[in-house]
């Protein structure tokens, strides 16, 4: 009788180990599903972060969207600050205009004393900007340093345009270094033929002074 207790009290402690045992391995594993480094949740695959960037950089210059543009710039690419990048590259609200015009068409005056400009009149050469396609940005690549700028990730983007009598593609490379958790634009240059001719535009047009 007394070595049937004692048979009972052993499965009983054996059941209560299992049990733990299970316990355990299942707040492991929720643990582990939380880690982000267990399933790469602690980072983006850096290839597609850069190619993404690259796309909103050039949409930014392509809609001269100047403000987000040097925001996205390094300090030696600004050759300055955000507020000086801007103001370098922003073409004035109001341009001046030319002295044949105010020659031909010379501004109105009201009785009060004030004047009424005429309204500007479309160039004979057409429309002042060409009509632009979406950006497509690929060819992800580490690339060295060179010069002044540091090494970083190549990225070519390239977009349609279109004048009245003509249309093409217009292709460029940009060299993107990370600054902190994002990154930033230090070099831009436009893909020449004898850089798709070797076969690595992105790598030979940012290896260019």
């Amino acid at each position: 009788m007394e070595l049937g207790d004692e048979m009972r009290g052993a499965i009983r402690v054996a059941a209560a180990a299992a049990l733990t045992l299970v316990i355990v391995g299942c707040s492991s594993n929720v643990d582990a599903k939380k880690d982000p480094g267990s399933n790469g949740g602690g980072g983006a695959d850096p290839a597609a972060s850069a190619l993404k960037f690259a796309k909103s950089y050039q949409e930014a210059v392509n809609d001269s969207d100047w403000q987000h543009v040097c925001q996205m710039r390094t300090e030696r690419y600004r050759y300055g600050t955000v507020k000086q990048c801007v103001a370098d590259n922003e073409e004035p609200a109001t341009p001046t205009p030319s002295e044949t015009e105010t020659s031909e068409f010379p501004p109105l005056v009201r009785a009060d004393g004030s004047t009424i400009r005429p309204k500007p009149k479309p160039t004979a050469s057409g429309p002042e900007r060409a009509e632009l396609g979406p950006i497509k940005a690929s060819g992800a690549k580490a690339v060295p340093a060179f010069g002044d700028h540091p090494a970083g990730t190549g990225v070519m983007v390239e977009w349609t345009y279109t004048w009245p009598d003509e249309s093409g593609v217009s292709k460029y490379v940009l060299r993107l270094v990370r600054h902190g958790d994002t990154w930033l634009v230090d070099q831009r240059e436009e893909v020449a033929d004898s850089d798709e001719a070797h076969g690595d535009p992105v790598g030979d047009a940012l290896m260019r002074s």
